[in-house]
């Protein structure tokens, strides 16, 4: 059965993404194929497309166009020798669409047409419905494999274990092949008085003395003893030079930074946990180390002892990638930097950015990421939206089909094979809520158009301006405030040409949080802000002292800090013992 449909007739399904990985196309039987660019292919009688290595998921979307050098023809599609479909490929070009269930990773597509039969193929093009996140496969929405198991210790491949094995080192909760060498001269002195058994509220001085400056590692194994295996009143403060600092919790099993959290000899009938840390260190002559520890409750019995103490001058990291045409990775297969002619975009290496991305060296940045105070209201993303959620209601139509498409990685609207766009207009009401601002973009083009006045027209509140046949790209900011926006839009050719509209955009600049009227994105900018803000002073427009104003209104400042920007930016810190040791290395 013949699959022909209007892209704005599909019903809108989360989650689609185009395939964007190579393909391997092959001849079947030996017969003639030429691939002249990559979304046109000819051949001589079947054929077959392939693709390796594609992630979970679980339905798959298939468009092309095709056409044939005989009045008409049959072209039976296989896809892993599965029967899928029968079409009717005619002598011009038709739209034909397919989805179905599938999960295996390598996807084969054979074409079976009569041999002597030419057949043409454009705009080939497979979209993945992906499985939720962290999962593997799923069928119907539901995760039947979970990519990772639940663990609240360390990493390890495929393990969870105490402590990293040799050659490994922790980084955050994942074990990374590393090498460390340890440096000997170390060995005769680190190890003197380091036994000594310490109270929680007692400090430890740890003289360093080497011949040359050098940039290290510092490990130190903690065995601590307290009443209770877990407890937040009690911890462990490593000061180093110039203010750097490291805070460990030691009865919280928390594997940030931690290399190993095991259970320990009891003493004084008093529970042992050991902990052990790599700290990065830049290692002076006569340098000196200072390990503090702090108790909230002085009845709370507890005390610390170093088990032993290592020093490093030389770590190398070893991390797996596999993430294609990535060629470094941080920790945990997060892409560092693609391969040339390739761009780093959430994690992947794409040979071209998204349209919704401005392109800087070898990044892709999204705008929410470039100007942190936008809000997209409209996007144009794949042909599986609703004409109408993006545009509006038709408003003046002459009965012009007009069609999504989906041709070199890009969403058209009206670059369909019979769309005639030339005077249908729509209209669109936002609700936009608090902004200061408005923001359209798109790529426009008015194809076969012969006359000078022929032109795209967009509206905004009444306001009118026109796009004529030399201007491709449209970035518009507007000043605006108003809750409520008419926005129209439409096409003016009196020729034979039509418009072709891609990229499409229109995104607000917001308020500061909680700010009703502004007229810029800092709260500097508001004019009025929302009544009964909890702990806010109207008078200054700002939190009261030991809060921070965000998206949910005054929210606390960190533990220990007096005034603060944000809760990990504090400026002032109280005048207590507990801020003095929690709060000061945090300025």
């Amino acid at each position: 059965m013949q699959l022909i449909f209007l892209f704005f007739m599909i019903e809108v399904s989360l989650g689609w993404n185009p395939i964007l990985s190579s393909r391997i196309i092959k001849s079947i039987d030996n017969e003639n194929i030429i691939t002249q660019e990559d979304y046109l292919i000819i051949a001589e009688g079947s054929f077959s497309i392939a693709y390796q290595g594609l992630q979970g998921y679980r339905e798959l979307y298939i468009m092309f166009d095709a056409k044939t050098n005989k009045s008409e023809s049959e072209m039976l599609i296989l896809v892993n020798g599965v029967r899928r479909n029968i079409i009717q490929v005619q002598g011009e070009f038709i739209e034909f669409h397919m989805k179905f269930q599938h999960q295996a990773p390598d996807v084969l597509i054979q074409m079976i047409i009569e041999k002597q039969t030419k057949v043409e193929i454009r705009n080939f093009n497979i979209f993945i419905q992906e499985c939720p996140k962290n999962c593997k496969y799923c069928l119907q929405g539901d995760c039947d494999l979970q990519l990772f198991e639940n663990c609240d210790k360390l990493r390890y491949k495929d393990q969870c274990v105490d402590e990293c094995p040799n050659g490994t080192v922790a980084e955050y909760n994942q074990c990374i092949q590393a090498s460390l060498m340890e440096i000997e001269q170390a060995k005769s002195f680190l190890q003197e008085g380091l036994s000594t058994i310490q109270k929680f509220g007692e400090e430890k001085v740890v003289k360093l003395n080497f011949d040359h400056d050098f940039n290290g590692l510092i490990e130190i194994v903690f065995n601590c003893y307290s009443q209770q295996e877990k407890n937040i009143d009690q911890m462990i403060k490593i000061d180093f030079k110039k203010g750097q600092s490291q805070i460990m919790y030691p009865f919280l099993n928390t594997y940030i930074n931690l290399q190993s959290y095991k259970w320990c000899q009891p003493k004084q009938e008093l529970q042992c946990i050991q902990v052990k840390g790599l700290f990065e260190l830049n290692f002076n002559k006569q340098q000196q180390v200072q390990i503090n520890s702090y108790s909230r409750k002085l009845e709370n019995k507890g005390f610390w002892e170093i088990e032993s103490l290592k020093i490093y001058n030389e770590r190398k990291r070893f991390y797996d990638c596999q993430i294609k045409n990535c060629s470094q990775c941080f920790y945990h297969n997060e892409c560092k930097k693609c391969e040339e002619q390739y761009y780093l975009y959430q994690n992947q290496c794409l040979k071209k950015c998204p349209a919704d991305t401005i392109r800087e060296e070898n990044r892709c940045i999204d705008y929410n990421e470039k100007q942190k105070n936008l809000n997209f209201m409209i996007k144009l993303e794949s042909p599986f939206q609703d004409l109408q959620q993006i545009f509006g209601k038709i408003s003046f139509d002459l009965k012009e089909r007009i069609s999504f498409r989906y041709e070199n990685e890009t969403t058209y609207i009206g670059g369909g094979l019979l769309d005639q766009w030339r005077r249908t207009t729509f209209s669109r009401q936002i609700n936009l809520g608090r902004h200061y601002a408005i923001r359209i973009m798109f790529n426009i083009s008015l194809e076969n158009s012969t006359l000078d006045q022929d032109s795209f027209v967009y509206s905004i509140d009444g306001r009118s301006f026109n796009v004529y046949k030399n201007i491709s790209f449209i970035d518009h900011t507007l000043n605006h405030n108003k809750n409520i926006l008419n926005l129209n839009l439409g096409c003016k050719i009196s020729s034979n040409g039509r418009c072709v509209i891609s990229n499409y955009y229109f995104m607000i600049m917001n308020c500061s949080p909680l700010c009703q009227t502004c007229t810029g994105p800092s709260s500097s900018d508001c004019k009025i802000y929302q009544s009964n803000i909890l702990n806010f002073d109207y008078q200054t427009f700002k939190c009261l002292d030991g809060y921070f104003l965000s998206e949910n209104g005054c929210q606390r400042c960190s533990h220990g800090c007096q005034l603060c920007e944000s809760f990990n930016k504090c400026l002032k810190c109280q005048d207590t013992k507990e801020a003095q040791f929690i709060c000061q290395s945090n300025l």
